[in-house]
């Protein structure tokens, strides 16, 4: 049912998708080290939600002392002023954050993920007003802006959650399933199957695996991109770094790390050698 609510917004959506990869593209490697900071590559995990964490704990207590305001408790304005401060400017960092995941969404997950966007615009609306309120110690306008904030904070939780658990965005795809373990080394591809310097798709039982040769040196990846699932044996080598053909992560050949993003988990990276006219793999590396 969400998913048909929100086609209508799929022009908008497409648009705004578009210009937010234009932007980055248009900054060049500025660009890109921003992008990596506020997909949150330096934490090996998404930013966003850890903002958007601290705005609806800020609505929430934010809420709970102008419910006290209504028992009686006096001098409370100040705080729920500096709380709802904190909340506007956590709110203004999951913006811009999400702005950055969101260009690198497509189809149903970004039109939800749009529709997301555009109530969460309002939420900070009500929430600027209610801080506006607060410094004024308008208990009316307080009450009212600050609830239906948190309100529309509340079904934009619900849907920001929906584009998470059912389309997988900003979760490591390499989890589901996770990559299959071999002990000892074990062959995957004979030697005469692999070309020099180009991404090869072979098989590790049921995980997938992309392999590099150069030479008598070979690299192997788990080949379902951390990201969003895309296929890393139809990326893109610069020098010791593979390219995902989808999004354009970056991951180092050597040990899987994220060198650019969206990306923001490693790629499990196995030990790989040439043993006669077999290749053989052995991890994944820890």
């Amino acid at each position: 049912m969400l998913e048909r609510l929100a086609r209508p917004f799929a022009g908008f959506a497409g648009a705004l998708g578009r210009f937010m990869d234009a932007f980055y593209r248009a900054l060049g490697r500025p660009g890109r080290l921003l992008q990596d900071f506020l997909n949150g590559v330096w934490l090996g995990h998404a930013l966003h939600p850890i903002l958007t964490d601290v705005v609806i704990g800020g609505a929430t207590v934010a809420v709970l002392l102008m419910v006290l305001t209504w028992f009686g408790v006096e001098g409370l304005y100040v705080a729920i002023a500096w709380t709802l401060g904190l909340t506007v400017l956590a709110a203004l960092g999951a913006a811009v954050s999400g702005l950055t995941d969101f260009k690198d969404t497509a189809g149903d997950e970004q039109n939800i993920a749009a529709v997301h966007g555009i109530v969460n615009v309002l939420a900070v609306i009500g929430l600027v007003i209610a801080l506006v309120a607060a410094i004024g110690e308008s208990a009316a306008l307080l009450g009212v802006s600050l609830l239906v904030a948190y309100g529309l904070l509340t079904i934009s939780g619900f849907l920001g959650g929906h584009v998470v658990f059912k389309y997988g965005s900003m979760v490591n795809h390499n989890d589901f399933p996770a990559a299959r373990r071999a002990k000892e080394f074990t062959a995957i591809l004979p030697v005469a199957d692999l070309p020099e310097a180009t991404p090869t798709r072979a098989m590790l039982g049921t995980t997938a695996l992309v392999v590099v040769r150069r030479g008598d040196v070979v690299h192997a990846l788990k080949e379902t991109c951390a990201h969003a699932g895309g296929p890393l044996s139809k990326g893109e080598l610069k020098g010791d770094v593979i390219v995902c053909p989808w999004h354009a992560s970056h991951f180092s050949l050597l040990d899987g790390r994220v060198v650019h993003g969206p990306a923001t988990h490693r790629q499990p990276a196995y030990a790989a050698r040439i043993n006669g006219d077999q290749v053989e793999v052995q991890g994944p590396i820890e």
